[in-house]
């Protein structure tokens, strides 16, 4: 029985030396290196989900921890077998025999030495790099969107130490072009105990720009790292909450070039940037809210972003306000008058996540001319796409869209690409536009505003931030019977007008149709038809516009060349039939449409032009439409304002009406400051005018001042010409001196100063406009015999105007039995009137006045009142004797001797 004992315990004594010499062949003996390197090939391949092959063998030092060192380690490139994944000189890694005889394979104290590792992304997004794991522990697993089971490599070193020394990481991305190469002269993450927390350092280069990391990690405890660059820092740190943990980053750049070297883009500009967000990260989506950043660029440019980009993945809760300056806040361009002068100020942008889905949003495009505002629900008014780094170093945007106009319904979207955004070159974007006739016309200003249909068409810009045409232009209206535009060209540079090509053709069938649709008094004009082709080379100006109005036309050409020394505009004006009727039609429908000018204000309550107002968006949409602070001058007296010289010739051969036929010849000449429209002189149906216009634009640029004389015009005819069809007769005579503001009608009249003498002989009136008048109560007042017209023998009426008042105080009106001398005031402004008439026999002005009236309140219905007269009067110096040569409308108290 003890000689079976024995051979039993030989036996199994004999089987343990057989299986650790088996052990020791397998993990230290040559002889098995190739077994051996298999097997820690399985248990990399088995941690890190790739396919590794070690070609330089493997050597294990025993103990209770084994040692392992592998040489010339790589991972294979399935979908690539020319190109590795990774490269390693050296790895050592620790794995305890207890766990290893246990099935459990847990590696310790990884040590790397010249790893070089590759990813290179193609444009389907595949890399090469797989990333499930079939027995990765659970915690070191996260669901992709697609639902497949993905590494997490940072579980790996979880709990463990790593320490890579001469090491790189190149990562290229053929989607977006991104090229990153990091160097790492030395890496390490420690943790001294299991509980202790893992300690993070580090050096190196990324794309040549030095820089060191550390950090400090502790399950369930806050945490921080940071990357310090030369001119750059970002750090990290994160607080656990319930579930997850909040994160805030926080980016400072002192040099925004270093920025862009480190991502191998070429650098054209210089500044400085803070970036600072919070990400909170659960169960659930992870969301990215307190969203900060400002950049200022050397060159005085500037951007802040502040909001939420919300729940990450999800656009529809973006929140974000956006603002863009190009000037500092202390070096503001004036504000422009004249369109050379126009630069863009300013963007804002705003973006406010909505319940619905649909977001709120608004934009405000500033210049130093004009401020575009819109605001509202619709997709935002910039978006921007496919970026990418090029080949040679360029920030390219592969697609951005541009919404100008109602967020609802924008009149002009822009789409296309940018090649170098940075340098803004290589522009290439086409345009729709598609907007309203009435918002051209006048916003909100009617009811059937849909009657004028639309205007459709696009262009397309192409070139850089100096040069950027504008070409293939075309917009025709749409939808609307009451008008036609065409509208083509190109521009070669639109930013400075330069090289244009631009042709317009506008038919109106029925001014009456339009104006009434404009809710405006119809004018019967019939058909007019406007044609315009401006065009230019190099600095060669020339334009062309033809009117028609019936068998009325007009023709205007002016041309310019800005290489002469003292560039003068030199146009003429002309035309061989002018009807009558047809001007007076064309002047009374332009009085008509300047009613739908909301930017017309009064003198009263000028437009503060002195400053800038701040860049905001409006609580509200302005009353007037998009457009506010505006401070550009109409395109007339922008060119007075040009510097130019203007020569213009008129000539209009032939103007026929009923009272004949006639013809005008005058000119217009703008030189060295002073403008001068005439004089203007001009005879028809026996009456005639001579009028003259002058304007000094560097003395006193907003001043309109006409002078001049008329005579021998019908009275009768003036007063059928206002609509009134009573009956009445006489010869009106004038002469006029004034001055006003240019700015519009309503502005000239409030500002108006000077003088005008208006006299009329040999007259006579309907009584019934004196009844109408509240004069007729007094029966002899005009006539001795009250009849159906009443004699006017002659009135004289000398004026003076100052700041939209007129006074008198020697208005004489007689009759073949009366003399009625006024005096009081008119307030165009106010529109109202405040006037005393004394009527007197001829002959007897010292004798009592028995009715004398006044004539006071509105302009439209002023209330007329008569009442007892006063008393003889009696002049200061004693005369008292009428003279034997009496002068018409003279007053008589002032002529007795």
């Amino acid at each position: 029985m003890s000689s079976l004992f024995k051979k039993l315990a030989l036996f199994l004594l004999g089987l343990v030396v057989l299986c650790v010499v088996g052990l020791w062949l397998l993990l230290s003996s040559s002889l098995l290196a190739g077994p051996r390197g298999a097997l820690v090939a399985r248990v990399l391949q088995d941690k890190l989900g790739q396919d590794v092959a070690i070609n330089g063998g493997v050597t294990v030092d025993l103990g209770s921890v084994l040692h392992i060192t592998a040489q010339d380690v790589v991972l294979l490139n399935d979908t690539n077998p020319d190109s590795n994944l990774a490269d390693l000189v050296s790895l050592d890694f620790d794995l305890a025999a207890r766990d290893l005889m246990q099935g459990r394979v847990t590696l310790s104290n990884l040590t790397a030495t010249g790893a070089r590792v590759t990813v290179v992304v193609d444009e389907n997004g595949h890399s090469g790099w797989t990333n499930a794991i079939s027995d990765a522990p659970a915690n070191t697993e996260v669901t992709n969107p697609q639902g497949s089971v993905s590494f997490n490599p940072l579980s790996l070193l979880s709990g463990q130490g790593i320490q890579l020394s001469d090491s790189s990481v190149l990562y290229q991305d053929a989607r977006n072009g991104l090229d990153l190469d990091v160097q790492m002269s030395t890496f390490g993450l420690t943790q001294e105990t299991p509980s202790a927390p893992l300690t993070l350092s580090g050096s190196g280069a990324l794309n040549g720009e030095t820089f060191d990391l550390d950090g400090t990690f502790a399950k369930g405890d806050p945490f921080s790292a940071n990357i310090r660059f030369d001119q750059m820092r970002v750090d990290l740190s994160g607080d656990p909450t319930d579930g997850g943990y909040v994160t805030s980053i926080n980016a400072e750049l002192q040099e925004l070039g270093q920025l862009l070297d480190a991502l191998k883009l070429q650098r054209p500009i210089s500044g400085n940037g803070k970036i600072s967000a919070k990400m909170h990260i659960s169960d659930g989506p992870a969301r990215v809210t307190d969203v900060n950043v400002a950049v200022a660029l050397d060159t005085g440019q500037s951007l802040t972003v502040t909001g939420e980009l919300g729940e990450m993945g999800n656009a529809a809760d973006v929140s974000l306000d956006t603002r863009i300056r190009l000037y500092p806040d202390d070096a503001l361009p004036p504000p422009a008058t004249l369109r050379r002068d126009l630069k863009l100020v300013g963007v804002d942008m705003t973006l406010e996540a909505q319940p619905n889905g649909i977001p709120k949003r608004g934009m405000v495009i500033a210049t130093n001319g004009f401020v575009l505002d819109t605001t509202g629900e619709g997709p935002p008014p910039v978006e921007v796409s496919g970026i990418s780094r090029t080949p040679d170093g360029l920030l390219r945007l592969g697609n951005a869209v541009l919404r100008i106009g109602p967020p609802d319904a924008p009149f002009l979207v822009v789409e296309g690409a940018v090649e170098d955004a940075l340098r803004l070159e290589g522009i290439d974007f086409g345009a729709d536009l598609l907007i309203s006739a009435s918002s051209l016309i006048a916003p909100e200003g009617f009811a059937a505003a849909g009657d004028l249909g639309k205007l459709v068409g696009g262009f397309r810009l192409k070139g850089n931030a100096k040069v950027l045409s504008l070409s293939e232009l075309q917009a025709k209206s749409q939808g609307s019977d009451l008008w036609h535009l065409d509208v083509t060209g190109s521009v070669h540079n639109a930013l400075k007008f330069e090289d244009v090509d631009l042709h317009v053709k506008v038919d109106v069938p029925s001014g009456a149709k339009l104006l009434e649709t404009l809710e405006l008094k119809p004018i019967d004009t019939g058909l007019v038809q406007l044609a315009i082709d401006l065009t230019s080379q190099d600095t060669a100006w020339e334009t062309a516009m033809a009117v028609d109005v019936g068998d009325s036309e007009l023709d205007l050409a002016m041309s310019l060349d800005m290489a002469d020394p003292h560039p003068v505009v030199r146009g003429t004006v002309e035309s061989d039939l002018i009807r009558i009727n047809h001007l007076r039609d064309i002047a009374a429908s332009a009085l008509q449409l300047s009613k739908l000018n909301p930017q017309a204000e009064s003198a009263e309550e000028p437009a503060d032009t002195n400053e800038i107002q701040p860049l905001v968006l409006s609580k509200e949409e302005p009353a007037s439409g998009p457009l506010r602070d505006v401070t550009l001058e109409p395109l007339g007296r922008t060119i007075l304002l040009s510097g130019m010289d203007l020569s213009v010739q008129i000539d209009l051969r032939k103007l026929e009406g009923d009272a004949g036929t006639t013809s005008l010849q005058s000119a217009f000449e703008f030189a060295e400051g002073k403008a001068q429209l005439g004089p203007v002189d001009f005879s028809y149906g026996g009456g005639h005018f001579n009028i003259t216009g002058l304007m000094d634009m560097k003395e006193d640029p907003d001043t309109l001042r006409v002078e001049g004389s008329t005579d021998g015009w019908d009275f009768g005819e003036i007063m059928q010409a206002i609509n009134f069809k009573k009956p009445a007769s006489g010869v009106v005579n004038g002469e006029f001196k004034l001055q006003g503001h240019h700015k519009s009608v309503k502005d000239f009249l409030a500002t108006m100063q000077g003088s005008a003498f208006v006299s009329m002989r040999n007259g006579t009136i309907d009584t019934q406009l004196l009844d109408i008048a509240g004069l007729g109560v007094l029966p002899w007042l005009f006539s001795k015999e009250r009849g159906k017209t009443a004699p006017i023998v002659c009135a004289r009426a000398p004026l003076y105007f100052s700041n939209g008042q007129v006074s008198t105080k020697q208005i004489v009106v007689e009759t073949d039995q009366v003399q009625v001398v006024v005096f009081g005031n008119v307030n165009l402004k106010g529109k109202t009137l405040d006037i005393t008439g004394q009527p007197r026999r001829i002959g007897k002005p010292l004798s009592r006045s028995p009715w004398p009236f006044t004539l006071k309140g509105s302009l439209n219905d002023p209330k007329v009142k008569v009442k007892d007269g006063p008393r003889r009067l009696k002049r200061s110096d004693g005369a008292s004797k009428m003279p034997e040569n009496r002068k018409l409308c003279v007053p008589d108290i002032l002529q007795l001797q």
